[in-house]
């Protein structure tokens, strides 16, 4: 099934899920309501869209504090895209897609750790890329920035990045 066609199904079945949709380039964006974000996606499986290619948020800070999640599906009969998002707030809670895409496991888990985003559902939640025993979550906008010094192997002693990383002239200023 075509994008346009699977979009306009969608809308007929649950045209209050979707918020906005918007086509550019060929490809259509929709933004939908958490609560009907797993039925539409097992949908739009069924519908052709059987491959999730990514999964990712963008955190923002302004006007409210908030992440927007992102899910990427490709059909791969007739190479059709599809991108959908949720908006979540700050701790806020998703439901997991793992029953539909086994390899969303990890895209979730990289949620919760990055952006601190909860998975109803996820069958092993915990971080992934950073230490069990990290505070904050630092793909938010608002996480302090620091500088962690770099542990070289060797005998090379500690440095901070600001202090291997040359100097370079801001030319935004002349």
């Amino acid at each position: 099934m075509k994008s346009a066609e699977a979009v306009a199904e969608l809308k007929a079945r649950r045209g209050e899920a979707i918020l906005s949709e918007v086509s550019f380039l060929g490809e259509t964006t929709l933004e939908l309501e958490i609560d009907d974000l797993k039925e539409a996606l097992a949908f739009l499986k069924q519908a052709g869209f059987e491959v999730l290619m990514d999964l990712t948020g963008v955190d923002y800070v302004v006007p409210t504090k908030r992440t927007k999640v992102v899910y990427w599906l490709h059909n791969p009969t007739n190479y059709d895209r599809l991108r959908l998002f949720v908006y979540v707030e700050r701790n806020g809670e998703l439901p997991s897609v793992t029953s539909l895409w086994e390899g969303s496991d990890w895209y979730e888990r990289e949620l919760y750790d990055l952006f601190g985003i909860r998975i109803v559902g996820h069958p092993d939640l915990k971080r992934i890329l950073m230490p069990d025993d990290w505070v904050g979550h630092p793909l938010r906008r608002d996480y302090a920035l620091t500088e962690e010094p770099v542990q070289f192997k060797h005998g090379v002693k500690p440095k901070v990045p600001s202090e291997i990383i040359p100097y370079v002239k801001d030319y935004r200023k002349s």
